[in-house]
């Protein structure tokens, strides 16, 4: 065989090992989403006799893969008060406000502005639901 080509198998092999995984949604991505927009309204997901629901939207962005572009985001996140045995948070949304930066993870289908350490609920912790995802030019400075 020629040494050339056992040299450009072995290197081709060695760099494929280096490589990092490519995302598969599980894991999470981080980025750090800046919210320019919060709003919040009863939603009527729920049997009131049983449960209250409130539907937290967030608009906002993150930088994107390009130098000159950003990523733009709406988001939705549901949550619940279940009244028995007691009444009760049995889905939380983490809190954000207009005009901040936060540190987050993008998944497949969700962001979540939840901090990554151990937790054990209750209550459960939502993440925001993407409902809209779209590149934008960044505005010239």
């Amino acid at each position: 065989m020629n040494y050339l080509a056992v040299l450009f198998f072995l290197s081709a092999t060695i760099l494929s090992f280096g490589q990092a995984p490519a995302p598969d949604g599980t894991k999470g991505i981080p980025i750090t989403f800046h919210a320019t927009s919060v709003r919040q309204e009863d939603s009527t997901n729920c049997d009131p006799d049983k449960c209250s629901t409130k539907k937290f939207t967030i608009e906002g962005y993150t930088d994107g893969a390009h130098k000159n572009s950003r990523v733009s985001y709406v988001l939705t996140c549901d949550e619940t008060v279940a009244y028995k045995p007691t009444p009760h948070v049995a889905m939380a949304c983490a809190r954000v406000h207009a005009n901040d930066d936060y540190a987050a993870k993008i998944f497949s289908d969700s962001i979540s502005f939840w901090p990554a350490e151990k937790y054990t609920p209750p209550p459960y912790r939502a993440l925001f639901t993407i409902l809209s995802e779209t590149e934008v030019s960044k505005p010239n400075k």
